[in-house]
């Protein structure tokens, strides 16, 4: 377990990637080629509702701290790539979420329901993402972040993970 000390949250708070508002993000990635990772309800909800299959999707059935319902469970649960529950806390990164990441990444699909908080599972996907797959998480009150890994982003995300406290 890796736990998100207040030092590096600032660093997190900064993007990896481009902040794409949903429209952006839809044609940015209509034509796309490679593994697409997606972090988060609203944008993988987004990106399914548009016709955009993500080859693996992590997810909370949570936006903004409220359950999802609806349209954005429904979308979710149809998408179906032989679903993985891990329990991860907020500000943390537990060893279960590093190695159903890690494992999706190396199937080439999935999909990771997390009870309890997703949002640092990007940083996890950014670490072991082979270069030219695309990876998108959210960005709240801002759009969504896309990022296409190459060894920049990784060594900038395996530089935050291993700054993390064990």
């Amino acid at each position: 377990m890796r736990k998100l000390p207040e030092s590096l949250r600032l660093e997190l708070r900064r993007p990896f990637g481009k902040v794409l508002s949903n429209e952006e993000l839809i044609s940015a990635l209509k034509n796309r080629k490679g593994m697409l990772i997606t972090i988060g309800d609203d944008c993988s909800y987004s990106l399914i509702k548009a016709g955009i299959m993500p080859d693996i999707v992590v997810y909370d059935l949570r936006i903004k701290r409220r359950d999802v319902i609806g349209s954005v469970r429904d979308a979710l649960s149809k998408f179906d790539d032989g679903e993985v529950i891990v329990h991860n806390q907020a500000g943390v990164i537990m060893d279960e979420l590093v190695e159903s990441v890690k494992y999706a990444i190396e199937k080439g699909m999935g999909k990771i329901l997390v009870k309890g908080e997703e949002d640092l599972a990007a940083l996890v996907a950014m670490m072991y993402a082979p270069d030219g797959a695309l990876i998108v998480y959210g960005q709240p009150d801002e759009g969504a972040v896309l990022v296409k890994m190459d060894e920049e982003a990784r060594d900038r995300a395996v530089r935050a993970f291993e700054s993390m406290e064990e």
